[in-house]
């Protein structure tokens, strides 16, 4: 046991934490939790990872059913009970929930009876964020590679593409739902508050990357131009860097920055590209830029 002094500073008082305790709990420049109690103690704890979780929601089924799942998801709820009314439509709502999950990582069906379904997200609030967005990555790249060989003919399906941008969607989701769970944590700093946003805008670029990649694999078009293979492997270069950059590596952001004039002009000097082409990549340009651009 030990005793500190209560000192008064202004109109506020302050008893100092013991030094061992703080560094114990890395605690320098954080928070700590305040518990009143009924004897008249003051309890003081290290703040518990996770204690912003919120823990049920109920929906009543109808044909945003989907969208209500979606929110509740993102909101982060770990029970989402969806009320099966009189007028609903089963077959219907069971759909939306097999869409639901489709998506949504971690959510399962796990009790149904005729008044409700009961879906349970398991998810751990510990996922690293910095690898979910290097995976986006990833996939998005690959998904470029794939729009690429569809175009010029090499036989690959457009039901490949659509599969990768359904594992895009929910690291996306995924990712969303963990930075808003860590939005709401009360200790958090305004530095790690600032890199949760920027995280957030970088996933969803990433989001629209996929999106932009699969709709150039769906053109009904066919491309025999020299010099498109070569552009799609710059603009994938690009990316990766710039992704790179985002999450720390070393890479140059000048260099980066130059590589992306460069395919810019290039995009612009390929006259035979089909324009609505040449606009799709332009965009995955631009959603790339706005990446190096947060870093």
């Amino acid at each position: 046991m030990s005793y500190r002094r209560v000192l008064r500073i202004g109109g506020s008082y302050y008893v100092s934490l013991p030094k061992e305790w703080v560094k114990v709990n890395r605690l320098e420049d954080s928070f700590v939790r305040m518990d009143y109690l009924e004897d008249g103690s003051l309890l003081i704890k290290p703040p518990q990872t996770g204690e912003a979780s919120i823990s049920q929601v109920k929906i009543v089924c109808g044909k945003d059913v989907f969208r209500q799942i979606l929110s509740a998801y993102l909101r982060g709820y770990e029970v989402i009970e969806v009320e099966l009314g009189p007028r609903c439509d089963r077959g219907d709502v069971m759909r939306r929930v097999e869409e639901a999950q489709r998506i949504l990582l971690g959510l399962e069906l796990v009790e149904e009876d005729r008044g409700r379904l009961l879906l349970q997200c398991f998810v751990r609030p510990d996922y690293n964020l910095p690898s979910i967005i290097a995976r986006m990555d990833s996939v998005t790249r690959e998904m470029l590679s794939l729009a690429r060989d569809i175009l010029t003919g090499r036989g690959r399906s457009v039901e490949e593409l659509s599969q990768l941008d359904d594992r895009v969607d929910r690291l996306y989701f995924l990712s969303v739902r963990l930075i808003r769970g860590k939005l709401r944590q009360p200790t958090l700093l305004p530095d790690e508050r600032l890199t949760l946003l920027d995280m957030r805008l970088a996933s969803k670029n990433l989001e629209n990357l996929g999106d932009t990649y699969e709709s150039i694999g769906k053109l009904e078009e066919r491309l025999a131009i020299q010099g498109f293979d070569e552009i799609c492997e710059k603009l994938a270069r690009l990316q990766a860097g710039a992704v790179r950059l985002f999450l720390g590596g070393d890479t140059s952001r000048e260099e980066l920055l130059a590589d992306y004039s460069r395919i810019q002009r290039d995009l612009l000097d390929m006259l035979e590209l089909p324009a609505f082409v040449k606009e799709k990549m332009s965009f995955a340009l631009l959603l790339v830029k706005d990446i190096i651009d947060l870093s």
